[in-house]
């Protein structure tokens, strides 16, 4: 008996798909990102038995389910690995868990009830750049983590957060796709070229979007961020930050 695919399969990739396949850049980070995820061949702390991987094997063939077959050997859905290749964003909040999570309000100063958890020395460095003459104002000091999908010992399906850090978080409203009856897919391909102009310029930096989830006056937009880790971009942060509000706003 067929058995229901683990995620329903994106609609409408063909316009995205496209634009990777014809930058050479980004099939490189596509290969790249897949090789080393990869766990064929390696040692692992892999807690499947055969007959787990095996049984999680043919069910992604009977379903044409590629994301489940993905996830047994390199712990990544598709859009997984493009979201990690960075070629598409993470999606804001994810499986319905925050991230990433803001700390700050919208004058740029610390929410109370993150006061005893920010580091000191790094919300200083943000203060000092959100304070700056032109400085943009959907600015945060904020939390964010990379993730991908993976089975757990009972062969459910959980998030793994692959990598956390603490930085500034630019925010950015865009026309809602959803009115538009778009697709996520659909949506990504629209700010492919932004997408690729962040990551070329601003390797590691995380991005994230919304579709629908930004209010303001009453009405729904989709929403970008891009997201700027204090573990690569502390130094020199002033500089990192404006040439992110360059591509974002301009």
């Amino acid at each position: 008996m067929k058995e229901s695919m683990i995620f329903p399969r994106e609609e409408k990739t063909e316009i995205l798909f496209q634009k990777i396949l014809e930058d050479p850049w980004a099939c490189e980070k596509l290969q790249e990102t897949f090789c080393n995820s990869c766990l064929c061949g390696e040692e692992t702390d892999e807690v499947f038995s055969p007959d787990q991987f095996s049984k999680a094997l043919f069910t992604a063939y009977r379903n044409r389910d590629l994301s489940a077959f993905l996830m047994e050997i390199c712990r990544n859905t598709m859009f997984d690995l493009l979201r990690n290749a960075c070629l598409i964003p993470y999606r804001f909040d994810a499986d319905g868990i925050k991230n990433p999570v803001i700390m700050t309000d919208g004058q740029g100063r610390l929410l109370l009830e993150y006061s005893s958890v920010a580091h000191e020395k790094e919300y200083r460095h943000f203060e000092e750049v959100y304070q700056r003459p032109g400085a943009g104002r959907k600015m945060y000091f904020a939390k964010a983590y990379r993730y991908s999908h993976c089975y757990d010992s009972h062969m459910e399906v959980e998030q793994q957060i692959l990598e956390k850090n603490t930085g500034v978080l630019l925010i950015h409203e865009l026309p809602d796709t959803v009115k538009k009856k778009e697709t996520e897919a659909q949506a990504y391909a629209a700010v492919w070229d932004l997408m690729a102009k962040l990551e070329k310029n601003l390797p590691m930096a995380f991005v994230f979007y919304g579709q629908d989830t930004l209010l303001e006056n009453n009405k729904t937009y989709d929403e970008i961020g891009i997201f700027l880790p204090n573990s690569h971009f502390l130094k020199n942060l002033e500089r990192h930050v404006a040439k992110a509000e360059a591509i974002l706003y301009g």
